[in-house]
């Protein structure tokens, strides 16, 4: 194949890549010239040897020196109803948890490689050749300055706990875009590594990455989608003005995403519901939904005011999910927290807790906003902050998919087959229905109850008593 593109620009390496879009591999440069056991099958290194003429090597630096540009090959996956999602994370480059506690978000690998990347997007299959798979999209996207700065304070977050010796406290849920994702085969030996002042850390930790967040991913899918795979956009241009926007960069300058937000609520702290309709004007509804549209209505403001908070630009690429709590007089909650209902076939396609869908949920990074009821009987605002499943409940929480997957395995899909609230441990599963006719597929045939995912009284009464 002749390898008819510069190596020092960023459009012309563009313009070369869309000779993949609607083919696979073996399509693009001719079947019998691929090893399919170089880079042991792995697509995105078969691309850059065969495709655009990359040796391979464990170089630092991006795929495209000259150009500043870092190729990023990365799955999709088809949905029931035949539209392409992201499938996974995008893993930018290992975690050093020695030599990345001295190096700066500026001087780093994710921050050197990253910047700037060439992202085609392939549709995965089960079962075929990696080097046969169809090449969908591509995109060629600059990460905003805005996001880089949010970036950096995940970067700071993630090295902070390593240099405390806690890498392997880390999780995804601890950042808001830039994730520290688990690397390695399952049964691979966890890291030793060396704090600054020359000792060893007393627990060593998995294997980790740098990787950008699902979420983060699906927007630049999004992009990906609107040029139909034939192009790109600016996206630095692009990002301004697309969604509504709760912070400015200026902002982010002098305080973290996370303090910016949690600073909105402080001025509200102890007013009643009734105060903070008048006074923020919220709209007013008997319904679940009356404390997140007070929330929504602190998170927002300015021209984003009354604006639906989880449609900005910042929570679309974060994921971050707001949770509202209300207590009673006695400091307990007023009910149980439910998350999404369970997918019975996907759930039975899982193999692995860590790249399940209960484990991208509890590893998600949470806004909690609580509200008290009084001795007076009002109910006021008591506080907002940020949370993550700690690793040693995560721990627990494997048990509980487990438990699910092999109940749903046996087609024993009932109450008495998984955990019950009554057994008090953090987690439960029971119904989240609109009524007793609302069933959906069952794997092994019929239908099946919907049953949810939930947080027992007790294990949310215990977070909101911890959190700082």
């Amino acid at each position: 194949m002749v390898f008819n593109y510069d190596k020092t620009d960023k459009w012309s390496i563009l313009e070369f890549s869309k000779k993949l879009l609607g083919k696979s591999l073996e399509e693009a440069v001719a079947p019998d010239v691929i090893d399919p056991k170089r880079g042991k099958g792995q697509l995105g290194q078969l691309v850059e040897v065969y495709f655009f003429g990359i040796d391979n090597n464990s170089r630092q630096e991006a795929d495209f020196p000259e150009a500043g540009l870092e190729l990023k090959v990365t799955p999709l996956k088809e949905l029931k109803d035949k539209t392409l999602a992201i499938k996974e994370r995008l893993v930018c480059t290992m975690i050093d948890f020695t030599k990345d506690q001295n190096v700066p978000f500026e001087q780093s690998h994710i921050f050197l490689k990253c910047a700037f990347m060439l992202i085609p997007f392939y549709l995965h299959k089960d079962g075929v050749p990696v080097q046969q798979l169809k090449f969908i999209y591509d995109v060629l996207w600059q990460i905003p300055d805005k996001d880089l700065l949010i970036m950096k304070q995940d970067y700071e977050k993630i090295i902070a706990k390593i240099k405390v010796g806690k890498a392997h406290e880390l999780s995804e849920g601890d950042t808001t875009y830039l994730g520290a994702c688990r690397k390695g085969q399952k049964g691979d030996a966890d890291v030793p590594y060396t704090l600054l002042d020359g000792t060893d850390a007393e627990i060593p930790a998995p294997k980790r990455a740098f990787s950008l967040k699902t979420q983060y991913m699906r927007t630049i899918l999004e992009f990906a989608k609107k040029t139909g795979g034939q192009g790109t956009y600016n996206t630095s241009a692009l990002v301004r003005g697309y969604r509504p926007n709760l912070i400015e960069e200026s902002e982010l300058r002098e305080k973290s995403f996370e303090d910016i937000l949690l600073d909105r609520f402080a001025p509200y702290y102890g007013k009643t519901y009734d105060e903070l309709v008048a006074e923020l004007h919220a709209p007013t509804t008997g319904a679940k939904s009356k404390y997140f549209l007070i929330a929504n209505e602190i998170l927002t403001e300015r021209e984003t005011r009354g604006e639906d908070v989880t449609k900005s630009d910042e929570f679309v690429k974060s994921g971050i999910v707001i949770k509202t709590i209300r207590l009673n007089k006695n400091g307990r909650p007023a009910e149980a927290m439910s998350f999404e209902n369970i997918n019975y076939f996907d759930i039975l396609q899982e193999n692995d807790w860590y790249e399940s869908r209960l484990y991208d949920i509890f590893t998600g990074r949470f806004l909690f906003i609580v509200f008290q009821e009084g001795d007076d009987d009002q109910i006021r605002l008591q506080k907002a902050f940020f949370w993550t499943m700690p690793v040693k409940d995560l721990d627990e929480a494997a048990g509980y998919w487990l438990n699910i997957k092999n109940a749903v395995k046996d087609n024993h899909i009932a109450p008495e087959y998984f955990y019950r609230e009554s057994e008090h441990r953090k987690f439960h599963v029971r119904p989240k229905a609109k009524n007793a006719a609302d069933v959906t597929a069952n794997p092994h045939g019929g239908t099946a109850k919907k049953y949810c995912y939930w947080f027992n009284h007790d294990y949310i009464k215990a977070i909101v008593e911890n959190a700082e």
